[in-house]
């Protein structure tokens, strides 16, 4: 029987890791999201998994948990004391508040919360159209010159906008987005899961990514369950349903089968479980490796509850697709 430090260094060697330029430091290919984490105690055992097991990099927003989330992983690197080896990022400017002047005020309360200095990494939430680019790039690159953010970009943002931005930093010796952090999942978003979502499997937006080298970090990318087989899949549409007492008549549940089922997106569940008996894996870890194999930076953030959940997640990692296979499970034929 293997030890538990065998086992550990097995899986940490799981781990895959790339860069981002502007950024020093490794990140880990997946990134943990903060975002679900109501207990110290449990959170501590699932974080201190994680660094176990080579992953360095949080994904931490404002709006999660009301500030208590990023609070508690502020605690946790203090008493571990290991925010060197820490990749933080941290999100804000969600709407409604999705204005120059709440980036700075949120930011604030969010290194407070996360006790540092720097985020490595501040992608804004969310992008509001009826504020010019060069308002928001302004007030980026002033934190940066501050010293309280590295890089940034942006989450949910539209292309269009995204290349605004960027044109208009490069025109003016500014500095751009470093990041896109949209949805990215081999199943494409047919509802958005939120008010204001985008999805960045979209032929224009990958090809962008593609030739620019432009790094993603992509949520829900295993399309919260989807490829999971079917009576699981509705198994966890319901109880998400159920979960969801929040919504307002008439809105649709944020589960898998609500945002994602579609005639295409059934045949790309089906190829997946195709291709998952032929490699001996799974349809979920498929998923999984599917937008870790594109040819750009691209990273994914999960959201484990259990440290099972870390371990099975490491597996997508171990999945080396080809670009014929990335295409075909995306329904994709190239001349």
């Amino acid at each position: 029987m293997e030890t538990k430090d065998k086992l550990s260094n097995k899986r940490r060697q799981l781990m895959k890791y790339d860069k981002i330029i502007g950024l020093e430091k490794n990140i880990s290919k997946l990134i943990m999201g903060n975002d679900n984490q109501t207990n110290y105690d449990e959170a501590s055992m699932l974080w201190d998994h994680w660094i176990e097991v080579g992953g360095n990099a949080f994904d931490n927003a404002h709006v999660y948990g009301g500030g208590s989330m990023e609070s508690l992983l502020g605690k946790w690197h203090k008493s571990r004391n290991n925010l060197k080896d820490l990749v933080i990022i941290a999100k804000g400017a969600h709407t409604p508040n999705c204005n120059p002047k709440s980036i700075s005020t949120q930011l604030t309360e969010s290194l407070d919360r996360l006790q540092c200095d720097s985020a490595d990494i501040y992608i804004m939430h969310r992008d509001n159209i009826e504020i010019p680019v060069d308002e928001f790039i302004d007030v980026l690159n002033e934190e940066k010159q501050k010293g309280r953010i590295k890089i940034f970009g942006g989450s949910n943002w539209s292309l269009e906008r995204f290349k605004q931005a960027n044109d208009w930093a490069k025109t003016n010796n500014k500095e751009g987005f470093s990041i896109l952090n949209n949805n990215l999942a081999l199943c494409k978003m047919i509802r958005p899961l939120w008010t204001g979502c985008v999805s960045s499997n979209d032929k224009q937006i990958l090809d962008y990514l593609e030739i620019t080298k432009t790094a993603h970090l992509s949520w829900s990318s295993q399309g919260r369950g989807y490829f999971l087989p079917n009576d699981i899949t509705k198994k966890i549409e319901d109880e998400i349903t159920k979960a969801e007492t929040y919504r307002k008549p008439g809105e649709h549940s944020s589960g898998p089968l609500s945002c994602y089922d579609s005639a295409d997106n059934r045949e790309r569940k089906k190829r997946a479980f195709s291709l998952a008996e032929k490699m001996k894996t799974s349809s979920q870890n498929i998923a999984g490796a599917w937008p870790l194999s594109l040819n750009f930076p691209s990273f994914a953030l999960i959201g484990p509850r259990k440290i099972k959940e870390i371990d099975s997640s490491l597996n997508n990692l171990q999945i080396e697709l080809n670009n014929e296979e990335i295409d075909w499970l995306n329904l994709i034929e190239r001349e």
